[in-house]
């Protein structure tokens, strides 16, 4: 079946590539909370992309921490894996996460941060 007229984006946030330092910390109930670091591939008001040597199933909770430039606090927030996708021949995961408990302070920063590079 073929789609006709235009396919309109899904995307609520403008994202931008990014090559920013992040800490992942999987949120499970009952373990050790163990921090992964990565660096971001993209970035949005609304999202994450990351690199990963870790597998992170879908629906997962993450404490995200982000960290824009040595100048400034890192980005702290909440954030549940909505895709992930194995980089193929290699032990290389692309993850997906969306920003569930950002605040509106951290919001205007990265809305700043996006314009700015834009």
């Amino acid at each position: 079946m073929a789609l006709s007229g235009p396919v309109s984006e899904r995307r609520k946030f403008v994202r931008m590539g990014s090559d920013f330092p992040v800490q992942l910390r999987h949120i499970k109930p009952n373990a050790p909370m163990q921090v992964h670091n990565s660096l971001s591939q993209d970035l949005s008001e609304g999202g994450i992309q990351v690199s990963s040597f870790y597998f992170y199933p879908v629906h997962s909770k993450m404490m995200v921490e982000l960290f824009l430039n040595t100048d400034a606090a890192s980005v702290k927030t909440i954030g549940k894996v909505v895709w992930v996708e194995q980089i193929p021949y290699q032990d290389v995961f692309k993850v997906g996460i969306e920003f569930s408990g950002l605040s509106a302070f951290n919001q205007s920063c990265l809305r700043a941060l996006i314009s700015e590079k834009m």
